[in-house]
């Protein structure tokens, strides 16, 4: 399922907002005068889709709807003020009511009724206990260490209420309807807000001392420790996959059930573009720097009963190598983005360090001692690569912040690359209109409509 339109009603009981996505160039631009609703569009959109009921609560609306490219849609209303006068509520405890219509069935309704601290029976600080990867960060607030979400009591309540040690109906998501959890589990989404700068993580110097704490760190620094861990996850799979190669490597040779034998010229052409591939992995900072091999003149000496070896040996190393592929296409082209924008530093990446950058003049500088631009520039370009899902709808909010006006009209250029490699549709809302450019077909400008 993907999104393809979204629709709010008396935002703020002022404004009514239509916005069609542009479904075959995967980028929508929605801008407007400050105070109109955007980066608010961008916040109900993924609290709808992760739960985060409180915040929605705390926005003023009437309904908020999404229609489908299947032709469902999926709206959410304020339950009605005569129906919480009948239950002897207050004006803060009304529920929020799911609508769904499914093309070709019939309406389903669930209404989510407001979590309360009064519904829990044990100490909020069990809550850390019974949730695997949840931190406290505040009195009344937790982050979700595996996806970086920060979340409210409510929201750590219905997001986790089937782990945790009480019956309450109320907030146990385990009696979310079917159709609700299905719709969540088929739309991915993921909001890139304006802190971008400033994450919590578990920095490697702590590690090493035992227990490790949550801390606010630059994303740069926890960025580059993430793809430093991710290399070294993909360098182990390759040794795991190389030793089970070379363990079976003379009981393929010998049944010759391995590779068919390849002809001379397709071994030449084959080792050649392995060197190549191995050199491509060298310089993206996955496998460490050798000298280069040129198999032209050894292959011009090799018999034919040396051309089954060869053969098999080709197809392991065109296996063990393709174990990076994924990574390798990623960090490519971050670091060509970023070279192709930073002047006067260089970006390069280490399989221990992850990030490396050096002056035009060859010193070596931490990420945290990048500009604000740049450090805006190389992480929204690190979370696109590294940190979506395919088929996701991203949210991006000022992509602008600290840009230099030239890299702001580069932007654009920029994301289409990673879309095409990444595979995912973007919801940006901006109030540059070099961030636009020449491309005013992507956007959406929302009015002062009261309709």
């Amino acid at each position: 399922m993907k999104v393809k339109k979204i629709t709010v009603k008396n935002l703020f009981g002022m404004f009514c907002h239509e916005i069609p996505l542009n479904m075959a160039e995967h980028i929508t631009i929605i801008h407007g005068p400050n105070g109109i609703g955007k980066t608010i569009l961008l916040t109900m959109l993924n609290a709808l889709f992760s739960s985060s009921y409180e915040k929605l609560r705390r926005i003023p609306f009437n309904e908020f709807s999404i229609d489908f490219e299947d032709g469902s849609v999926l709206s959410l209303e304020r339950e009605i003020k005569s129906d919480l006068v009948e239950r002897n509520m207050g004006d803060d405890d009304y529920g929020l009511v799911f609508k769904f219509n499914k093309h070709g069935s019939n309406l389903e309704s669930y209404t989510v009724a407001p979590a309360r601290r009064e519904d829990i029976n044990f100490p909020l600080e069990m809550l850390e206990d019974v949730i695997p990867g949840l931190e406290q960060i505040g009195p009344n607030n937790w982050i979700h260490v595996p996806t970086e979400e920060k979340l409210s009591l409510e929201a750590v309540l219905y997001r986790f209420g089937d782990s945790l040690p009480f019956k309450s109906r109320k907030i146990r998501r385990e009696n979310e309807p079917d159709w609700l959890k299905e719709i969540r589990n088929l739309i991915h989404i993921r909001l890139i807000d304006t802190k971008r700068l400033l994450s919590f993580s578990h920095p490697r110097s702590r590690r090493k001392y035992g227990k490790s704490y949550l801390m606010t760190t630059p994303s740069v620094i926890s960025y580059s420790e993430e793809l430093a861990d991710a290399i070294q996850e993909k360098l182990a799979e390759y040794a795991t996959l190389s030793q089970s190669l070379d363990r079976t490597f003379p009981t393929r040779l010998v049944k010759g059930n391995g590779y068919s034998e390849l002809t001379i010229d397709a071994l030449r052409d084959d080792l050649s573009k392995l060197e190549k591939k191995r050199s491509r992995l060298m310089e993206a900072g996955l496998l460490d720097k050798e000298k280069e091999i040129d198999f032209t003149g050894l292959i011009q000496q090799i018999g034919e009963s040396n051309r089954n070896v060869l053969s098999v040996y080709v197809g392991d190393v065109k296996e063990k190598l393709k174990v990076f592929d994924e990574l390798t296409d990623k960090i490519d082209l971050l670091v060509d983005i970023i070279n192709r924008r930073f002047l006067y530093k260089k970006m390069s990446i280490n399989k221990k360090e992850g990030f490396i950058f050096e002056t035009s003049d060859g010193k070596k500088i931490s990420p945290a001692d990048l500009s604000s631009g740049e450090q805006h520039e190389l992480v929204l370009n690190y979370e696109l690569l590294f940190k979506v899902k395919p088929n996701s709808l991203i949210l991006i909010d000022e992509p602008e912040l600290s840009l230099h006006v030239i890299w702001q009209q580069q932007f654009l250029k920029d994301l289409q690359e990673i879309i095409r490699l990444a595979g995912f549709d973007v919801l940006l809302a901006t109030h540059a209109p070099d961030i636009i450019h020449d491309r005013w077909d992507l956007t959406v400008e929302l009015g002062g409509s009261t309709k």
